[in-house]
């Protein structure tokens, strides 16, 4: 969990995956989002899905992390924004999302429809590719829930494949991992492998699962039979669809046990096979050592940091304080040319969300809230200082200014 204590301005990070700047749960709290003169301890943390009994019904499935931010009940003047990863395929199409909240009294409730928000509620969402962004004016706990409108809807799954980091006996075991493509259950996967002594032996693998009612198989083929043998008594092995579906069983996986005709033989060749529907599945091939850890466990994915960086003050943000104020001030008022904050939104490819942005006493300040949310650590100053000049206004000039103004 992470719990820092925040004024005015600050942006909060929970995980950053990798360490290389790629944030998967953030929240920001957007400059005056906060009373002047108030102190808040704020916290933002990933539920474990069994410890968070989210109640699902007919197709529905949990499509993001169970993210909670708090303290319930912190007065704010201004949404906040909470970006977290979901995985569901890229066309909404397919799905109706639900942002779900859960109440004082434990209870989930709807408390939004992609595509159907009203200005006049306290949440509105941006879904992006891998990313929904949350903006919302109370602190809770959150999750995302699709309900598949065809069979077509599907969600992207990870297959991580291991295997003992070190074998002395005939018999060696791979076991396939399938799990929601979101950070914090690859993570859970990598930290109790590495509690087993396992190694990673392929690359994570993307897999599209549909709402089709079709279990997911998986078998081992191609083996050198002269060096190995599978064990598995049927042709393929199956983790059914409804334990994949739902989004909230943790750890699926199977396991393919091998044995070699002599313990001097290191080298494994085959071929994994995963399909859902006949003639519509993907294989990988797979040759490595099993006597090398060749691909040892990504650290950084094991990564447990209980005091994760929480970024605070003017510091936090990309855009400097004194330049936003004159970005707000040259956009906000309505130009009769349209040359205001409807033709930024419209160049940074938000114009879904003109009514959303209309109904703020700033729209282009909640614009620039968004775009620090999607371009933290990566924010490109010059590219947002181009769009201003293609927008006409002299006032481009002010991504100039002296740090000193700053």
């Amino acid at each position: 969990m992470l719990l820092c204590p925040l004024s005015i301005n600050a942006f909060i990070v929970l995980i950053d995956i990798n360490r290389n700047q790629c944030v998967w749960i953030s929240l920001l709290i957007p400059p005056e989002a906060i009373p002047r003169g108030k102190i808040y301890e704020i916290y933002l943390t990933v539920q474990r899905k069994d410890d968070v009994r989210l109640p699902l019904a007919g197709c529905q499935t949990l499509l993001s992390p169970v993210v909670s931010c708090g303290p319930p009940g912190v007065v704010l003047t201004r949404p906040v924004i909470i970006s977290m990863e979901h995985c569901s395929d890229s066309c909404t199409d397919h799905w109706a999302i639900r942002l779900k909240k859960q109440t004082y009294e434990g209870t989930w409730e709807d408390v939004l429809l992609l595509g159907e928000e009203l200005v006049s509620e306290p949440f509105y969402c941006q879904l992006e590719a891998e990313t929904c962004r949350v903006f919302t004016e109370q602190l809770g706990r959150f999750a995302l829930v699709g309900e598949s409108l065809s069979m077509a809807a599907a969600k992207r799954l990870k297959l991580l494949l291991f295997a003992p980091a070190y074998c002395s006996t005939l018999e060696y075991t791979i076991r396939v991992y399938c799990t929601d493509d979101t950070h914090d259950l690859i993570q859970e996967v990598m930290q109790m492998e590495a509690q087993l002594g396992g190694r990673l032996i392929d690359e994570p693998h993307v897999l599209l699962f549909k709402d089709s009612y079709h279990n997911l198989r998986l078998s081992v083929h191609d083996l050198p039979q002269a060096q190995w043998r599978s064990k598995l008594l049927t042709a393929y092995q199956e983790i059914p669809f409804y334990h994949i579906w739902s989004g909230t069983q943790r750890s699926l996986h199977c396991a393919f046990t091998l044995e070699r005709m002599s313990v001097s033989t290191c080298e494994l060749s085959c071929t994994l096979c995963v399909w859902q529907v006949e003639g519509e599945g993907q294989s990988f091939s797979l040759d490595f050592n099993i006597s090398k850890d060749t691909r040892p466990l990504d650290a950084d994915l094991l990564l447990v940091d209980n005091s994760s960086p929480a970024l605070a003050g003017p510091s936090a943000f990309q855009i400097p304080y004194l330049i936003r104020q004159k970005i707000c001030s040259s956009l906000d008022a309505p130009c009769p040319n349209g040359a205001d904050w409807r033709l930024l939104a419209q160049r940074l490819k938000l114009d879904r969300h003109m009514s959303f942005f209309a109904s703020k006493a700033s729209p282009t300040s909640t614009i620039l809230d968004l775009w620090e949310a999607q371009h933290f650590h990566s924010g490109n100053l010059n590219q947002l200082a181009a769009i201003m000049a293609e927008i006409g206004k002299q006032e481009a000039m002010i991504f100039l200014v002296s740090d000193g103004e700053c």
